[in-house]
């Protein structure tokens, strides 16, 4: 009898180990042929599932025999579904899944539009992301590059020197900026230190299109720009970059970093040097003026600063239950600017920056969320005198901001954010002192907000939301939002809807009172009687998914209240005041195309018109195009060659200048102010590069920038600051 039974249990349990698999599986990239990590597989019909590890690899227990449909999805790859049948025999069945990377990212996780995790075909505000891959193909090691080449609308002149931008019709001070959500100090001539970004660090960046102050307050009237920098996701991953270049560039960096149960660490260092270089006037610059008569320029030469800097940003998350998780970082960047020429030789510029930053991050249930944040940001600069090895601090800019936010989900779709900042900002600048007070200056903002998303039915969504500010010296504004989201079938996208704004004049605007030594002297002078700027901004935008095409057009137009300028009050004296209503029309047409699995097209189109008039310094249209080809060549080992294009239309831009002339009644000379214009051509530049893939995980980097060699006629503040055609070399590795 006992042997009876004993022999009907190994029957059951072999039974039972027949009729019950272990699936054993390994995820590879389709190029690369290397595994992919953080892979969802989940058995449909079933609660079975598992997730890639490192190696690509995954388990799946307990599978009953039978014919299977297996679900695959990551960020950044295609989704697959997979028909697979479990025999009943026990032989652990072994199954290889390849995985193609995503060349439209509308099914990639973004933030920065609502402050909360959404994929970025269902985000009810238009945003636009741009990935590390992208980042990593188009091979820039410049922020400022990469707006230009990828954006239109988006570009970048000379400003004494340093970069200026103009997006879609708005300058710097009407874009924000954030690296992780947290704003960056110091700013020139209304724009961030571009150089401060590590490009090598960067997970994505998402662009929101458009007015976004009822979350983000200030400077959000053109559009936020957040870079969100890179968490390891290995338990141990490292990599090094070297690059050298024309004018003397040269780019190091390190990485490393671990992700483990606990948390996560990281560290990255690198160091970018690049000498100024000199543009030489092709031909004069010609002022017209009204009467007929003209003033041509003799030739002139600029000089564009270079550069040394070098930054260190370490990175630590700890999960220190299954609801909380607290991440700290800190980060030191520094730069000398060698403005070029004999100047360059007696005096430098040096920068300091120094940041960090505490963030928590509850689970109250899995339908309610806090995080609460506090981050410093410091920009200095001062003057070095090379030959005396003395410097003087001439500029000091010091943020902190606190910000505390709640998010909740209810059923049906809906979804609530809640939050309370504060954001207090301190400059010290020499430009100050000739008033005879301190030097420095202070303001203090502090904001409530929430906006909603409610989601009507399956096809509409409409947000809500509110911002109260109340500024040191501005006191209170409220600032609204209402717009909607609607897809009338499953491959067109509706987006629209008005968007308040609202824009404290800055301190530098508020207590300037400087001599300009340049251009024959001049005084730059605030003024603290001027009123906050308001706007009034409604946005329309359509997408259509196409497979693997997506089209999508977007247009703003914006009405701005007591918009802060310049003006000249007289020959010698320039004044900060509020010249009114300003109108801003802005559009962008852009197509994305993955022609097959090696070739993949983008292009883009920009119009912006304003009401400025003769004091308009925008160029009405752009054009983007880059092709991304991937030679299918060398086994796994496939070279990409990726070419980038652009286009600027011409403009004019008008001034008042003086001109001789005599009194009828004296005879005497004198000099009479007549206004003039300057004609800007249009032009275009293009960059060509190449990435090839070798053993040991290294890449060769190689391309052209400015392929066709173009250089500005004249040089001045509205014209490209290209030094013509140069070239790059540098190799990757990555652990």
């Amino acid at each position: 009898m006992r042997i009876i039974l004993l022999a009907m249990f190994f029957i059951a349990v072999g039974t039972l180990y027949a009729q019950h698999q272990r699936i054993e599986g390994r995820i590879v990239d389709c190029r690369s042929q290397k595994g992919v990590h953080l892979v969802s597989v989940g058995i449909l019909g079933t609660t079975k599932g598992a997730i890639s590890d490192e190696s690509g690899k995954f388990v799946i227990e307990g599978v009953p025999e039978g014919d299977y449909t297996f679900a695959v999805s990551s960020i950044g790859y295609e989704d697959k579904r997979i028909p697979v049948s479990i025999p009943a025999r026990r032989d652990n069945p072994v199954i290889t899944i390849s995985l193609c990377e995503q060349a439209i990212d509308l099914d990639q996780v973004v933030v920065t539009a609502t402050r909360t995790e959404r994929l970025l075909k269902n985000v009810p505000i238009q945003t636009q992301m741009i990935s590390a891959k992208a980042i990593e193909r188009m091979q820039v090691t410049n922020f400022r590059d990469l707006l230009e080449y990828e954006l239109p609308g988006v570009e970048f002149t000379n400003n004494g020197g340093y970069a200026n931008i103009n997006m879609l019709g708005f300058g710097g001070k009407y874009v924000l900026f954030l690296v992780d959500g947290e704003r960056m100090a110091g700013e020139t001539f209304d724009n961030i230190d571009y150089n401060r970004v590590d490009m090598d660090n960067v997970q994505q960046i998402e662009i929101v299109k458009g007015a976004a102050s009822s979350l983000y307050g200030f400077n959000a009237v053109g559009g936020v720009i957040n870079i969100i920098t890179q968490k390891p996701q290995k338990a141990f991953e490292t990599g090094a970059n070297i690059r050298l270049g024309s004018n003397n560039e040269q780019n190091y960096r390190y990485s490393v970093g671990s992700r483990r149960k606990w948390g996560y660490a990281n560290l990255s260092a690198s160091f970018k040097s690049m000498d100024p270089y000199l543009l030489k006037d092709r031909k004069p610059q010609i002022r017209w003026f009204a009467n007929g008569d003209k003033e041509e320029y003799p030739l002139r030469e600029t000089y564009i600063a270079g550069y040394k800097d070098y930054s260190i940003d370490p990175r630590l998350g700890i999960d220190v239950s299954e609801k909380l998780h607290i991440e700290t970082k800190g980060g030191y960047y520094y730069k000398e600017r060698n403005p070029g020429g004999l100047d360059g030789r007696k005096v430098t510029d040096r920068y300091y920056n120094y940041s960090g930053g505490v963030k928590a991050d509850y689970t109250i249930t899995d339908d309610q969320h806090l995080q609460i944040s506090g981050n410093f940001d410091r920009y200095d600069k001062y003057k070095y005198y090379k030959l005396l090895t003395e410097k003087e601090k001439t500029y000091e800019n010091s943020q902190q901001r606190f910000n505390g936010m709640y998010t909740l989900s209810f059923a049906g779709g809906h979804s609530l954010v809640a939050g309370a900042e504060y954001f207090s900002d301190h400059l010290m600048t020499f430009m100050f002192e000739s008033d005879g007070s301190e030097a420095k200056r202070d303001a203090q903002t502090y904001a409530v907000y929430t906006q909603q998303e409610w989601l009507l039915a399956q096809n509409l969504t409409l947000v809500t939301g509110l911002r109260y500010d109340y500024h040191s010296q501005f006191k209170g504004h409220l600032t609204p939002r209402l717009s909607a989201m609607y897809k009338p079938i499953s491959h067109i996208t509706f987006r629209g809807g008005y968007s308040g704004g609202f824009r404290s004049p800055t301190l530098k605007e508020l207590y300037t009172d400087w001599f300009h030594p340049d251009g024959g002297g001049f005084q730059i002078i605030g003024n603290k009687d001027m009123k906050a700027e308001k706007s009034n901004n409604f946005n329309l935008s359509t997408e259509i998914s196409l497979g693997k095409t997506v089209i999508t057009g977007i247009a703003q137009y914006s009405l701005i209240e007591n918009m802060v300028n310049t003006l000249w009050q007289n020959q010698d004296t320039v004044l900060y005041t509020n010249i009114g209503q300003a109108k801003v029309l802005s559009t962008e047409l852009s197509v994305t195309s993955q022609i097959n699995n090696n070739l993949s097209l983008r292009g883009g189109y920009s119009y912006v018109h304003d009401n400025l008039g003769k004091k308009s310094i925008n160029r009405p249209h752009s054009l983007t195009a880059r092709v991304d080809y991937i030679v299918p060549v060398f086994g796994k080992y496939h070279p990409i060659v990726s070419f980038n294009g652009k286009y600027f239309s011409g403009m004019d831009i008008y001034g008042t200048g003086d001109i001789p002339d005599t009194d009828n009644e004296t005879e005497i000379e004198k000099e009479t102010g007549e206004e003039y214009k300057v004609e800007y051509d249009g032009y275009a530049v293009c960059r060509l590069s190449f990435a090839q893939p070798l053993p040991f995980n290294l890449t060769l980097n190689a391309g052209i920038n400015n392929l066709f060699n173009y250089k500005t006629k004249f040089s001045s503040f509205y014209s490209s600051i290209s030094p013509g055609r140069t070239y790059y070399i540098g190799l990757k590795w990555k652990l």
